[in-house]
Parts: C-alpha cells; structure tokens; sequence
C-alpha cells in the first residue's frame, strides 16, 4: 500500500499531458458533442499480492456514429493491456454502439490472454468436516496456484422497446484452459458456446457520469453440450444502480448486484468476488458459484477539473443461496481520485484503493464504476 501515492503521481502526471494534448484543439474548435471525436490513453501501474506488479495501458475512442444523431449518447471502442511480473497477460477490445437516436444499443468484445492466478481450497471441502480443533488457528485451508488459457467473444443487440425499456440478446463463444499447480497438473478444458437474453432498463442523464436516474440490466446466458459446449450449465446476472444528485457537485448511488450460476458448473464458470465489481478483493480466495454484494457510493467534485469518490459495500461467494449467512460477509471501503478528462462529454478518468477482509486492490478506470 505504501506504493499507492507514487502509483496516483505517475497516473495523473501521463494521463493528463495525453488527453489534453489530444483533445485541446477539438474542444475548442467543436461547439456540437455530435461533431466531435475524442481520444483518451492512460498507463497503468499498480501492484497486488497475487500478480505482483501489473502495467499496461487503457484507451478509448468516443465517437458518434451518426454526426446527424444528436440523441444517442457516444459510443465507445477501446484496448485494454495488461502484462504482469508473474507473467499473466490479457487484451481486451471492448465496443459499445448507440444509434438510431438511442432506439438500438449493441455491444462487442473480444479479448485473450494466459492469467496465472490462485484459488482457495477449504480443507473442509477436501477431506469432510472437521471436529474443533483439529486445524491450528487461522488454518482453513491452503491457496493453489493455476494457469487459465482463454479467449473470447462476447456480443450484444438490444432494441428500445418502451420508454427506457431495451430488450434483446446476447452470444458468448469462448475457450479456456486450467491447468494447477498440483503433481498431477489437472487440466480443465472448456470450450463454451452460450446465448441468453438480456432486459436493461435506463433512465441515466448520462452514460459516463450518471449523477440521477437508475439503470438496471438482467443477462443471462446458458451452455448446453448438444450446442458444442464442453459443459450445461447458465449464468444470470443482475445488477441495479439507482443514482441521487445532492446540489450541483455531489452523487450519491447504491447498487445491487448479483452473479449466478446453476447446473453443471465448470472451474472457469465460477463467480470471485471483487474483479471489477466489489473493489477491495483481488486474491481470488472468495469464489463460488453464486457471488451476492451491495454497495453504496458518494462522488464528490471539488472544481471543474478534480474530484472524488468514497464508497464501500458487503458481498458473500455461496454454491447454493441456502448457504448465505451474516457469518460469511465480506466487507470493503476505499477511496478515489477523479479527473475530468473531456469535461464536454462527461467522461472522467480516475484511481481508487479498497480494503477488504485480509485482503486489498488499486483499480484504474475510465469512466465511473458500474457503467458497464
């Protein structure tokens, strides 16, 4: 943690002189969003116990796809790199369109990489219940290291069907391979083919920095073996935003967010909590089935440039929704920084630090958390 203010230092110092020199003459030249193209670059620098250190760069191109459509908002197509210390790697092309006015959103992803990572296994879950006492104190189980292969292409079509009502679907095709550290070195190999339909209400006043309204999505997905998938099982995912502006400069929102999936459900199927939703887990120990959290945020801008964020929330990883319990919660809080990278448009750029139970992580962005 002692790292995190020379990491915010280097941050800022590059994003800053890129964006502005980008995008300097465009804001001044452009008096319509709608004529506008804008570029955003920034490195990433940050560490964890579990990937040691991690660099790489985020990007993202804003565009309009119709100059003429002064009602859809600006749609996105960016990079995502990554290369790690303990070698992981990852490339993520992440594209989202809006058109026809807002009538059609679509979505586009792709991505690959080889990620060296750990889970953790309760000796319970091995060798049975244990009497009191067997296990000294604090042991309950042991972490496994193991390499996940994968790649992937996702896509989404969703058609406004009424008022801030979309309704559509969505295709996943993806590929991983899990091999563990153990003597046998197992394998789980899971070649996915998957579709779902999807449900997405909104009434954001913004897609990058909403400040009122409520967004809320419900995705799933389901793999089926006579469909060219190595395993049956679906995937339901939940999420709702609602967003409260407090005078001019202040947001507050709550989320709630769930990650279930059912039937014959692969290693690689699993939900973990933290990635990019609850922040403050990044050791991957809390993984489950089912991943459950709630959380709540407070945005905060001190002047027309800079601002920032607070926020903290509750999550729990379960197999079976009959397992949740006050006794197996996992707390988190932390803080960021925001910079509003192209004021005009709404789009910020920023850097947040979260604890959470034995556990912590630094996470860089663009845009706010939950726009996804």
């Amino acid at each position: 943690m002692k790292n995190i203010s020379l990491l915010i230092l280097v941050f800022f110092s590059c994003a800053l002189g890129f964006t502005q020199e980008r995008n300097t003459d465009s804001l001044q030249k452009a008096n319509d969003i709608g004529k506008r193209k804008s570029f955003i670059a920034i490195p990433t620098l940050t560490y964890n116990t579990s990937f040691g250190v991690m660099f790489g760069g985020m990007a993202s191109y804003f565009y309009h796809l119709n100059k003429k459509d002064t009602i859809s908002p600006l749609s996105s197509s960016g990079l995502i790199a990554t290369y790690t210390s303990n070698k992981s790697w990852f490339l993520i092309l992440p594209n989202t369109f809006y058109f026809k006015e807002d009538k059609y959103r679509a979505k586009l992803v792709g991505g690959l990489g080889s990620i060296e990572f750990q889970t953790f296994v309760d000796w319970n879950d091995v060798i049975g219940e244990l009497p009191p006492g067997i296990l000294p104190p604090n042991l309950d189980g042991a972490f496994v290291d193991f390499n996940n292969v994968f790649a992937f292409l996702y896509a989404q079509f969703i058609a406004k069907v009424y008022k801030d009502y979309y309704v559509g679907a969505n295709l996943l095709v993806s590929n991983t391979k899990t091999t563990f550290d153990l003597p046998t070195n197992p394998e789980d190999d899971q070649t996915l083919f998957g579709f779902g339909l999807t449900v997405e209400k909104d009434s954001r006043n913004s897609q990058f920095t909403p400040t009122s309204g409520n967004n809320g999505k419900l995705v799933t997905n389901h793999f089926l073996e006579r469909l060219g998938s190595t395993s049956n099982y679906s995937n339901f995912n939940f999420q709702f935003n609602q967003y409260y502006p407090l005078k001019d400069k202040n947001t507050i929102m709550w989320r709630l967010y769930a990650q279930v999936a059912t039937g014959d459900v692969p290693f690689s199927g699993q939900n973990v909590v933290g990635r990019d939703d609850l922040r403050g887990y990044s050791n991957g120990k809390n993984r489950a089935n089912q991943v459950y959290d709630a959380q709540t945020e407070y945005r905060h801008w001190l002047n027309d440039k800079w601002g920032f964020v607070a926020f903290g929330g509750i999550a729990t990883a379960v197999n079976n929704f009959g397992d949740l319990s006050f006794n197996n919660l996992l707390p988190a809080a932390g803080a960021g920084i925001r910079f509003a990278a192209l004021p005009k448009s709404n789009i910020n750029i920023g850097i947040d630090a979260a604890v959470g139970k034995e556990d912590w992580g630094v996470y860089f962005r663009i845009g706010e958390a939950f726009i996804r």
